[in-house]
């Protein structure tokens, strides 16, 4: 007989939209933060936590030290929200500038912190680009790194929520040839759908766990295993429903719900999780990175 789990949820409140330095003693980061960059070159690094709200919105936490050892050689720290085409939107740090000059010196850093940026003139943030670089024009540019953070699970679950009414079809991709969709095409389409996303490898939600599972090193695309505590919404839950490891998998929609393709004679829509009579095996967050320059 098949267990029923009854998921338990952690609310985090929404915070407002404030822009703050915080001193680097209390500096303890995001709780729970979507996804992390490191982006660096000789002298300069910066850290940041992503924790994506929306499509449209996200929170970024970020650090700038200066790991060098020439004197007068400042950090420089920029960052921009980008959409499917490319098109980037600067983000704008306490001064008025698109960038953040760091003047303390070897060993010191900098923190801020920015809460439910949503960019003008971008739908949807496909990406953050992050560039560090370490000396001003004045001073002379010494090196410089550029990397991307991608919001694939917010888009994904976005998407996915499009598909609501879709009819259950085993093997269905809602396309002419393959209509309907079951668990796993719901989870494809919705993520192969967004803009510079490489594929989903693998078709059945078994093949998704078991590559989730072996794919969690920072890439263009990776998963990271999430607790259950940790839950975001479009977390991707796995299940087991039959003798097999993992056949069914649903997108975390919060407050006990999930948004599935759950079983013929049902459509793709939001439910609670409880009614689903499966047993929870693991959570996984879909994420990437890239190294630009």
């Amino acid at each position: 007989m098949r267990s029923r789990i009854i998921a338990s949820f952690v609310a985090l409140a929404a915070a407002a939209s404030v822009f703050v330095n915080v001193p680097a003693a209390s500096a303890d980061g995001l709780s729970n933060p979507s996804g992390t960059l490191t982006v660096e070159c000789a002298g300069a690094k910066a850290f940041l936590q992503v924790d994506w709200k929306a499509g449209d919105r996200v929170t970024i936490r970020w650090r700038v030290d200066d790991t060098g050892t020439a004197s007068g050689i400042s950090p420089v720290l920029r960052i921009s929200a980008h959409d499917f085409d490319h098109q980037g939107s600067a983000f704008i740090f306490p001064a008025g500038d698109a960038y953040y000059i760091h003047n303390g010196g070897n060993g010191t850093h900098e923190v801020g912190l920015k809460s439910n940026w949503n960019p003008t003139a971008i739908g949807n943030i496909n990406h953050l680009r992050v560039q560090v670089q370490n000396g001003t024009a004045a001073q002379g540019v010494h090196c410089t790194q550029v990397r991307e953070i991608w919001n694939w699970s917010m888009i994904g679950h976005k998407n996915a929520m499009g598909k609501r009414g879709v009819p259950y079809v085993l093997g269905g991709e809602d396309t002419a040839a393959k209509p309907g969709l079951d668990c796993s095409g719901l989870v494809k389409v919705a993520y192969d759908a967004i803009a510079h996303f490489p594929g989903w490898p693998v078709r059945r939600a078994v093949d998704m766990w078991r590559w989730a599972e072996s794919h969690q090193t920072p890439s263009k695309f990776y998963a990271k295993s999430v607790a259950w505590s940790d839950l975001k919404v479009g977390d991707l839950i796995f299940y087991k429903t039959t003798s097999e490891d993992v056949g069914h998998v649903a997108f975390w929609e919060g407050d006990g719900n999930v948004l599935d393709a759950l079983e013929p004679g049902t459509e793709v829509a939001v439910h609670p999780e409880g009614g689903l009579r499966n047993v929870r095996v693991a959570a996984f967050r879909i994420l990437g990175v890239t190294t630009v320059s």
